[in-house]
């Protein structure tokens, strides 16, 4: 299925799907509490889609895309996780490009000093997949990209979640930790993080070129 992301500004620059917007906010301060028995978090009014499937608590977050100014540094909680969980480009909302090799990515050099061996097959990764022409706007548009790396994934597995944990002080009040990151679904922090992205793992991939379609040897 065919898509066209959001355009915004008198330059009309491309909105990714899975960007947020000014007028979309977070709403967690005051609704988070324990549940019965210290069992974890829990929000005082909770619905069963605040959870996923693994029982993982999400951030709330307002959906009001196209108001106001986009974030491009900021992801939507549900729309990156629908656009994860559904493969769906990230630029355009539409259906990732796919061939016999696997969903097209792309993911930012990384400093050779740094990488590991064996990358990118194993790389954990909270940007869903692109189509075609998503690809090449992205590449041209995005300043995270400068230097990207187009990546087929046959196998993009669900790993967990990137987020924050947040747990009672000795006075009972939630404080968060300072500074957010990965975990793996089935951690036994589970139950006192609250999740703000999907988490894939990218499994049985080969390097691509952008502007050819060819696989690198």
């Amino acid at each position: 299925m065919s898509a066209r992301p959001l355009l915004w500004g008198p330059k009309k620059v491309p909105v990714p799907y899975v960007a947020a917007w000014s007028a979309e906010t977070v709403s967690v301060a005051g609704a988070l509490t324990v549940r019965p028995g210290g069992a974890g978090l829990a929000y005082r009014d909770e619905v069963p889609g605040d959870r996923d499937r693994h029982g993982v608590l999400w951030a709330r977050m307002s959906r009001s895309p196209g108001q106001g100014r986009p974030d491009f540094r900021k992801l939507h909680s549900h729309r990156q996780r629908r656009a994860m969980l559904g493969l769906l480009c990230q630029v355009c909302g539409g259906t990732a490009d796919r061939t016999a090799r696997g969903w097209l990515f792309a993911l930012p050099r990384p400093d050779p000093e740094r990488r590991s061996p064996g990358w990118p097959e194993g790389a954990l990764s909270t940007k869903p997949p692109l189509c075609r022409p998503c690809a090449a706007l992205a590449v041209r548009h995005c300043p995270h990209l400068a230097d990207p790396v187009a990546i087929r994934v046959r196998k993009p597995r669900v790993w967990g979640v990137f987020g924050g944990l947040v747990t009672p002080a000795p006075d009972g009040r939630l404080t968060s930790a300072s500074g957010d990151g990965h975990l793996p679904y089935g951690h036994r922090a589970a139950p006192w993080f609250l999740a703000s992205q999907l988490v894939l793992e990218l499994t049985r991939c080969t390097e691509e070129n952008f502007g050819t379609g060819s696989v690198r040897p």
